[in-house]
């Protein structure tokens, strides 16, 4: 892999005020600028060297700067039997070592030979150790013999490990679940499946804690007929252009939305059953992320389908009541992806960073994208992995991970074209405002005591 400092074309978003915004108001960010005031605020903290000789922001020489203090390591690298590598989640566990969970097992994803896998490192990410395949308390055989994590969430002493079986492949038998674990993963409680609908056909993904307090954790599902499809579905997709698949599948008909827990991870609601502007019958991998923007204002980005040699570009929702309601239909932006998984981060106030693959046909580079004014515009973009491993025009795709407490820098992993997972640090800028504030950012819940039980009724 490599890595690099090119800069892609600034692209504002084409913004549509949400009609459910309390103080809706017509008005577009077509060609918007950065407002003085934000540009006020960038300067008063970026390094003279990233100021242009009349005062104003650098963007290009500040990326320069930044990517020269990036640090990438090859956590994970797999060779057959165990050559996969999907679906990479990494967090800072209780004890404070990293932990990064994974998908591997045979060469390719959904396969029977598919299981969850863990690797820790207790320096930081320099070093990582051997692979262990991670046991959730559900034997891999029969229609559970594929599994795949998705999603964890530390939650003081605890982990909340989201995960999907299926029985090596995704027609019939796929089901979601959620384990916990208060020892640090050594070992974990009997998982339950997901609440309602979302027990079959979902994936959860990166979750967020709102100002609030709550955790929001945002889903894919599909309704798709589980049990009758048929090759006119498969038909009708490559008649469309889209992309299609060898056998009949549920992964058509996709809705999106979150669960919303109140209570630290006890309990949650789902909320929201947003659909795309795409025919029902597209086979789509609907990921999604979600970010905060102000208090209970949350954005929601969805994986766009894929269609041959045409650009593609990802879709978005909001939410202004702490994502309780949200749109029926997403809107699609201007800001370009080839059908691949992004991940939005709140870094503060109207700061939010965007790691994904700007390149509307095809899954490199990948890029961290960082707005300053609540998603209006872009203005720094650079590239953080240039090329795979594999050569130019390869995967690097998937990231997830998270900002340090310290605002300095995004902690995150990829997976180098399927078959290995590299951690990287990717240095952030300068960023106007307070750091977030608590011991740890993701976890507000930390700051507060649990709710008291109710004494029983005598």
């Amino acid at each position: 892999m490599s890595t690099a400092t090119a800069q892609f074309p600034l692209r504002d978003l084409n913004l549509k005020q949400h009609p459910l915004h309390p103080m809706s108001t017509p008005r577009s960010f077509l060609n918007h600028k950065l407002s003085a005031i934000a540009a006020a605020a960038i300067c008063a903290v970026f390094s003279a060297g990233a100021l242009t000789a009349g005062g104003a922001p650098d963007f290009a020489r500040q990326a320069a700067l930044d990517a020269a203090r990036d640090e990438v390591v090859v956590a994970y690298d797999g060779i057959l039997p165990n050559r996969h590598v999907g679906d990479v989640v990494t967090r800072v566990m209780p004890d404070g070592r990293l932990a990064i969970w994974f998908a591997t097992g045979g060469d390719k994803e959904p396969d029977p030979n598919n299981f969850m896998a863990v690797i820790y490192s207790e320096d930081e990410g320099k070093t990582w150790s051997p692979m262990q395949m991670l046991d959730a308390n559900i034997k891999r055989a029969g229609i559970n013999i594929g599994q795949l994590p998705t999603e964890a969430i530390v939650s003081g002493q605890k982990i909340m490990l989201f995960f999907s079986t299926h029985a090596g492949h995704l027609r019939n038998s796929w089901r979601s679940w959620v384990a916990t674990s208060d020892n640090n993963g050594k070992t974990w409680n009997t998982p339950e499946l997901l609440p309602g609908r979302l027990g079959a056909a979902t994936f959860v993904r990166s979750h967020i804690w709102t100002q609030s307090g709550n955790l929001v954790v945002p889903y894919q599902h599909y309704l798709g007929n589980l049990n009758d499809h048929n090759s006119e579905v498969v038909r009708r997709n490559n008649k469309a252009g889209n992309e299609t698949t060898p056998y009949p599948t549920p992964v058509i008909n996709s809705r999106n939305g979150v669960l919303i827990s109140t209570d630290g991870g006890r309990t949650f609601t789902e909320h929201g059953d947003i659909k795309l502007p795409i025919p029902d019958d597209t086979y789509l991998w609907a990921e999604n992320t979600i970010a905060e923007l102000e208090k209970d204002h949350l954005v929601m980005l969805i994986r766009p389908e894929r269609t041959r040699g045409k650009a593609t570009f990802l879709y978005r929702a909001d939410s202004f009541d702490g994502g309780k309601t949200w749109p029926a239909l997403a809107e699609k932006t201007d800001i370009p992806n080839p059908s691949s998984k992004t991940i939005l981060l709140r870094v503060n106030d109207w700061t939010t960073a965007l790691l994904h693959n700007p390149n509307p046909y095809s899954r490199w580079p990948l890029s961290l994208w960082i707005s300053f004014d609540g998603m209006k515009t872009w203005p720094y973009q650079r590239v953080v992995i240039a090329d795979s491993v594999d050569g130019p025009g390869r995967n690097v795709h998937y990231p997830e991970g998270y900002v340090t407490p310290d605002l300095q820098w995004i902690n995150f992993t990829f997976d180098d074209n399927r078959h290995q997972a590299v951690y990287v640090r990717a240095k952030l800028p300068p960023i106007p405002g307070k750091p977030v504030s608590g011991k740890n950012p993701e976890n507000p819940w930390l700051k507060k005591p649990p709710p008291k039980k109710k004494p029983a009724a005598k």
